[in-house]
C-alpha cells in the first residue's frame, strides 16, 4: 500500500512539482524570460480535442467495430449491416482501452509538458546585491552564496505566479544543443527546458546560443552545473568536494560553481 502511494505522489509531482509558491516583482528584468509556445496557450482546447477523437474512436470501436457473420470474408457479403455482426467483447474492450490510453497520455503530456517549460527564470538575491567578496569574510560571502534561491515560472503559471527552490539544489545541464539548457532540481521528477534562441530575452537584452548561456552560467554562482556543460562552457574542472551521487563542488568563492 505505501509503494502504490509512493507511486502515486512521484507521478502527481510530475504535474505538480514542489517547491515554494512565489509572486515575482522584481523591478529589474528577469534572468531569462520568453513568450508561451502556441500550444500551451491552447492546452485545455487541445485536451478538448483530444478528448472529442478518444470518446469518438471508443464509440465507433464498441458500438460499430463488425465482422462478417459465420466467418466468412468481408469480400464474400454484401456491404449491408445484417450480413455483420459485432466483434467479441474482448477484441472491442482492448481496442477501446488502447485509445484511452493514448488519449490520457496525450493529455498528460500536454500538461507536464506546460509545467516543465520554463517562461520566466531568476536567482535572487542578485550577484549586485552580495558584497565584493574581497571585502568580507569568505565563510559570509558563501553562506550567502548557498542561501540563494531560483525563481521558475513555467507554461502553466498564469501573471507573476511561479515558484522557488534553493539555488544550492539545483543544477544545469547542456542540452542538445548551445540553444537549450536542462535543469534539475533534487527530490524533484524530471526536468525544466530552458530555449535559448530567439525568442529568449536574457537580463533584458537579445543574446543567442552559447552567449546566453555563458550570461546565465555567471548568475549561477551557488548552484550546480554538469560536468557536459562545464567542458561544453570551458570552466575549470573544480576541486574534489564531494556532494550525494559523486559531484564534485568548486571550492574557489569567487565563482562558487558547482559540477556534477
Amino acid at each position: 500500500m505505501s509503494s502504490a502511494i509512493k507511486a502515486a505522489k512521484n507521478i502527481f509531482r510530475f504535474f505538480r512539482p514542489g517547491g515554494t509558491p512565489h509572486i515575482y516583482n522584481s523591478s529589474t528584468p528577469p534572468l531569462f524570460q520568453r513568450r508561451s509556445p502556441w500550444w500551451a496557450k491552447w492546452t485545455f482546447g487541445l485536451v478538448a480535442c483530444d478528448a472529442f477523437m478518444t470518446g469518438s474512436a471508443m464509440d465507433l470501436t464498441w458500438n460499430h467495430w463488425s465482422e462478417p457473420i459465420d466467418g466468412k470474408s468481408e469480400s464474400e457479403v454484401p456491404s449491408h449491416p445484417e450480413y455483420y455482426t459485432l466483434r467479441p467483447i474482448w477484441q472491442r474492450l482492448g481496442l477501446c482501452t488502447g485509445f484511452f490510453v493514448g488519449g490520457v497520455g496525450a493529455a498528460s503530456a500536454l500538461f507536464i509538458a506546460g509545467f516543465r517549460y520554463t517562461k520566466v527564470l531568476d536567482v535572487y538575491p542578485h550577484l549586485q546585491t552580495i558584497a565584493n567578496p574581497s571585502r568580507l569574510d569568505k565563510s559570509v560571502v558563501r553562506k550567502a552564496l548557498e542561501d540563494r534561491r531560483v525563481f521558475i515560472q513555467s507554461a502553466r503559471h498564469t501573471r507573476s505566479r511561479g515558484m522557488t527552490f534553493p539555488l544550492s539544489q539545483c543544477t544545469l545541464h547542456r542540452g542538445r544543443a548551445d540553444s537549450e539548457l536542462l535543469l534539475t532540481i533534487d527530490n524533484e521528477r524530471g526536468h525544466w527546458y530552458i530555449g535559448l534562441d530567439n525568442d529568449s530575452v536574457i537580463n533584458g537584452q537579445n543574446y543567442k546560443g552559447s552567449a546566453a548561456r555563458e550570461v546565465i552560467l555567471k548568475a549561477w554562482k551557488g548552484g550546480w552545473i554538469n560536468d557536459d556543460l562545464a567542458r561544453a562552457a570551458s570552466l575549470p574542472v573544480p576541486t574534489s568536494q564531494k556532494k550525494k551521487g559523486g559531484e564534485a563542488k568548486n571550492q574557489k568563492p569567487p565563482m562558487n560553481f558547482h559540477h556534477s
